[in-house]
């Protein structure tokens, strides 16, 4: 998918719903769009912090949108010295009401980024407005990892959103992934480079994210998850749309499978990612096991993660 789409919507309906407003049934509403428009954005007429990486931003969002500016300014200068990506990106960070204006198929609060560019990457501008419903009450999670963040003198909320905050690194990713010449031969494989580039760049710079975001996403691990393999994510991909649960387990999944890689192999696994995938390659499609087999020769553990995926279905 080309964004971390973890997630349309929980409660899409329930969303959907909340920002419906009555309209005349003689004139039916614009289909939406697959992903954000730079004119689109623009149009807007929102005020934007200047810099390498031009940030609009909802009147009285400044100081969030510097935040959000400053996080992605240094992953690309991160990226810059260490890949020698040179990516051109516009970050849009936006309330409810501007959201459903650029009339994206994204619910509020789904941080996205187009395909191609110019690169256009949206975020929330206030976690509080959206209807994802993907943040259990402390009295419903699991009490170890509830424990954990009272241990840490961390407030559950804020600790999970300062991790979803994190996913913006994720759809730099994906733009920095097309941009260095990776061409992911599968759905699966493009969510896990996408998510490599955030957890190789936080590791490196942002080491006090690094709780955060492990805990957002143990909590994505106790989401319910009816399908569990590779060759079920690709089928039924997206498969956000009819079990968003489901596809939070899933990134999940990758995340711990990306710190065992991370451990052995750090940044070069992306260098051998392009060697393996090149974007100039017309080599023909891959199955899943023909790509596990490739990963297992530039780092050996792909093909038996794979299968232990398959022995962890849920019925919650």
């Amino acid at each position: 998918m080309k964004q971390f789409r973890l997630f349309i919507a929980l409660f899409v309906v329930g969303w959907s719903a909340s920002l419906t407003t009555a309209q005349d049934s003689s004139k039916p509403s614009p289909a939406k769009e697959e992903e954000p428009r730079l004119e689109t954005v623009v149009a807007l007429k929102d005020p934007f912090l200047p810099g390498q990486v031009r940030t609009y931003y909802t009147p009285g969002f400044e100081k969030r949108a510097k935040t959000v500016q400053d996080f992605l300014t240094d992953e690309r200068d991160f990226y810059s010295k260490e890949l020698g990506i040179h990516l051109d990106l516009t970050v849009a960070v936006l309330d409810a009401k501007q959201w459903e204006q650029l009339n994206i198929l994204d619910p509020y609060g789904v941080p996205t980024v187009t395909d191609f560019p110019p690169y256009v990457a949206l975020l929330p501008a206030n976690w509080s407005e959206n209807r994802l419903g993907m943040l259990p009450a402390e009295t419903e999670a699991d009490p170890a990892l509830v424990k954990q963040v009272q241990a840490a003198g961390a407030v559950w909320s804020e600790t999970f959103y300062r991790g979803f905050d994190a996913i913006i690194g994720h759809e730099f990713g994906h733009a920095a992934a097309r941009t260095y010449g990776i061409k992911p031969p599968t759905h699966w494989f493009d969510e896990f480079l996408a998510t490599y580039f955030e957890i190789a760049f936080i590791r490196h710079r942002h080491p006090e994210l690094l709780f955060p975001v492990q805990t957002f996403f143990a909590i994505n691990r106790g989401y319910s998850h009816q399908y569990t393999s590779l060759n079920d994510f690709e089928s039924r991909y997206p498969i956000s749309d009819s079990s968003p649960t489901n596809y939070g387990w899933y990134q999940a999944m990758f995340e711990q499978r990306i710190e065992q890689v991370y451990a052995q192999q750090g940044i070069d696994f992306l260098k051998q990612a392009r060697t393996l995938f090149p974007a100039n390659s017309n080599a023909a499609p891959l199955s899943n096991a023909e790509v596990l087999a490739k990963l297992d020769g530039i780092c050996p553990g792909f093909r038996g993660w794979a299968q232990s995926l398959e022995s962890t279905a849920s019925s919650k």
